[in-house]
């Protein structure tokens, strides 16, 4: 067997300023006995110092002082190394980093060994991921792995000068860290808010800020309601392997017991996602619950399957606890997939209604919809433009079996489109299109039409449009592009009702088609023509636009509602504009507006961002029309913004008003204070919706965070409170 060559202990890294110097300590690196042997697979260390001296038995570095061991680095003003006993002896002040790790030791005075493995470091301070400082009387580190600190004060509050006492702090007569499992373990420990003591553990852990997933308790929330009263919700976080974890988040408040889970696994092609409570009320006899099931799944040939399913115990139960306001509960599950040529999507949906309305009213809801569409495109060699070619699919269904509440329907249809544009003359630019639509129909349980329908819808469409640009004097650039369509289109075979073309919204994007219908129970019809103008200004100050269209049709179009803006032979006038300026500063709006300058439909948005604040307000207003089964006019103001209040303090508020009904629907306001140790948040919010189902609320919550230990914590210091 042969005896592995012993490699010295140090290596310069620099040369020594002394020639005897040198003599002496390579003559120690030599000589040395079995404390300065190392295998090979061991790491080499290199020493770099301004002086050395050696005097065969003690090898004494001074000056800048650096120690390298494999991806350990020591700094310091002086080491002593004891040939005899193989002892580090080190004076400060005294930085033990490894590369690339997330923990920094600082210390006064330290003995160590050889391998920088074990040794005892005194008045120490260790600095976790820049977030958690933990300075103790002596610090010993065990095996590389473990760091044990005695007398110990923990906080992720940055200390200053002018505020020597942080906002919160952590006494504990021991502390040790691992290393490996990333875990902070305390033993007698007082939490102390401003210095004063407020909560003694005997003992527990907490990771260390470089974890991102470990099981413990998350931030603890404290919430006032008006239905649910006063209580708490405490979460705890499992984990379950690498890919998987559990939440369990009890709610005890006066007038309930609830329990909330959420259930995560990510899979190699998917991911998978539960969130549900159980709650025992005062305000419903017998338990409430709900559950939502959410989830995406990657399939062969760049199919994704996704899955949204939900469902709960009563229509009210989601507002109560605030899991949900939408006024129906869609599930569905959807595939799709997308290619340059190609493109493939369907989904059924199950809705339900979380309105207040009676059973005959509900059943003759559809609650189960179902769609399905596939489209190719090809590129002739031989024709100019491009084809497509396209296959779909649509089905609704009602609980109630009358005639025409119940009505029912099965669509299959085909469609094939081609297109094609140039540029001529002075850059005038001209793109026609023509399109052909087959849809069969199967149809029960209505008797003013017949259940079994074929349609067959042909279309053609020209437009020319002309875009002028220029450059103006300041360097920005603009575009004026007036534009004109022509189009035709003619529909035979039988009639079918309209279940899925009632809510058209007439704005830019539709301005110049023939397919402004949502749905395919309604097409286009007769010759048409629409003209519009469109200005853009891009500069360096401010940008805006301004769109201005209308629709003629050689005859009534009954298929369009009032609201909409395209009913009757002309419509209304169609205006758009939005404004950005460098500032902050935007605004957007869209209006429809008669002839006799009554204004149909109507909304607007304007927000200002500034580093300080933002802020933002909007306007809606469309008429009442019963054919969207809407009695009375929509017409409400919203509001929203934040502000920096001060350097840690923020502030949110959100405000909803119904002119109509001359009341607030929905209120609300928030104060959050955060620094690199401490958040603090309070949200008050007044939902003012009364039914038979629902009445007003008001929440009050409350959460504290403590830097590293919750979430949100940011790293830059205040010292401020």
């Amino acid at each position: 067997m042969t005896a592995a060559c012993p490699a010295p202990l140090f290596r310069f890294a620099r040369p020594l300023r002394a020639p005897l110097t040198a003599f002496a300590l390579s003559a120690a690196l030599v000589v040395g006995g079995p404390a300065m042997t190392q295998s090979n697979s061991e790491p080499p260390s290199a020493l770099m110092a301004d002086s050395v001296s050696f005097d065969g038995t003690f090898l004494i570095a001074t000056g800048a002082v650096e120690v390298l061991r494999g991806d350990t680095r020591l700094t310091a003003t002086r080491i002593t190394y004891n040939q005899e006993t193989g002892a580090l002896t080190i004076d400060g002040p005294i930085r033990l980093t490894e590369s690339g790790g997330e923990t920094e030791i600082l210390a006064s005075s330290a003995e160590i060994d050889t391998e920088l493995k074990n040794g005892l470091l005194m008045s120490a301070r260790m600095v976790i991921d820049r977030q958690m400082q933990l300075a103790a009387a002596r610090l010993d580190v065990v095996e590389g792995r473990y760091t044990r600190l005695e007398k110990t004060v923990a906080s992720t509050c940055e200390v200053c000068v002018g505020r020597p006492v942080p906002l919160w702090e952590i006494r504990a007569s021991e502390v040790i860290h691992d290393n490996e499992t990333r875990q902070l373990y305390f033993t007698d420990a007082h939490l102390r808010i401003v210095d004063i003591p407020v909560l003694w553990l005997p003992r527990f852990r907490v990771p260390d800020p470089t974890v991102e997933r470990t099981n413990g308790f998350l931030i603890p929330e404290i919430r006032t309601d008006s239905t649910l009263g006063t209580g708490i919700e405490i979460p705890y976080f499992i984990t379950l392997g690498d890919h998987r974890d559990l939440t369990v988040s009890p709610y005890l408040a006066t007038h309930t017991t609830t329990l909330n889970l959420r259930y995560r696994q990510a899979f190699v092609h998917g991911d998978l996602e539960l969130n549900g409570a159980i709650s025992s009320d005062d305000t419903r006899n017998g338990l409430r619950a709900y559950l939502f099931a959410e989830g995406n799944w990657r399939l062969d040939n760049g199919l994704n399957l996704g899955f949204d399913l939900r469902a709960t115990s009563d229509i009210a139960y989601l507002l109560d606890y605030g899991y949900y306001d939408g006024d129906y509960l869609p599930s569905k599950v959807t595939v799709s997939r997308y290619r340059e040529d190609e493109a493939i999507g369907g989904q059924f949906v199950y809705s339900r209604s979380l309105r207040d309305a009676d059973v005959v009213i509900e059943d003759t809801l559809p609650f189960l919809l179902g769609e399905f569409s596939y489209e190719h495109l090809y590129q002739p060699a031989r024709l100019p433009g491009q084809l497509s070619f396209g296959l779909s699919a649509s089905t609704s269904y009602r609980d109630s079996e009358a005639d025409i509440e119940g009505y029912d329907v099965l669509r299959l249809g085909a469609e094939g489109r081609w297109s094609g544009s140039a540029v001529f003359g002075p850059g005038l630019k001209l793109e026609n299109a023509a399109a052909l639509y087959v849809d069969g129909y199967v149809q029960q349980q209505y008797s003013a039409y017949e259940n079994h329908v074929t349609q067959l819808t042909g279309s053609a469409e020209t437009r020319l449009s002309w875009p002028l640009t220029r450059v103006t004097a300041s360097g920005a650039s603009e575009l004026l592009e007036p534009l004109l369509q022509l189009g035709w289109a003619d529909t035979t075979g039988g009639d079918v009702p309209n279940t899925d073309s009632r809510f058209v919204e007439f704005d830019e994007g539709n301005l110049l088609t023939l397919a402004r219908f949502p749905g395919a129970d309604r097409r286009e019809t007769g010759l048409t023509a629409a003209a519009g103008l469109r200005f853009s200004h891009y500069g360096e100050r401010a940008d805006y636009g301004l769109t201005l269209g209308r629709v003629l049709n050689l005859e009534d179009h009954d298929a369009y509602s009032v609201s909409s803006g395209l009913s009757g032979q002309s419509s209304d006038w169609l205006l758009g504009a939005g404004l950005r300026f460098a500032n902050g500063f935007a605004a957007n709006t869209r209006a429809l507006v008669t002839e006799d300058a009554e204004i149909t439909k109507w909304e607007t948005r304007l927000d200002l961002s500034r580093p300080r604040y933002s802020i933002g307000s909007s306007y809606a207003y469309v008429i009442a029309d019963a054919y969207e089964d809407r009695d009375t006019d929509l017409n409400e103001f919203g509001f929203d913004g934040s502000v920096k209040l001060a350097q840690n303090w923020s502030a949110t508020a959100q405000y909803l008003y119904d002119f109509n009904e001359d009341e607030a629907t929905r209120a609300g306001l928030g104060l959050q204070f955060q620094n690199e140790c401490t958040r603090l948040k309070l949200e008050l919010t007044r939902r003012y919706w009364d039914t038979d189902s629902l009445d007003p609320t008001t929440r009050v919550a409350f959460s504290v965070g403590f830097g590293a230990f919750g979430t949100g914590a940011q790293k830059t210091g205040s010292c401020a409170f």
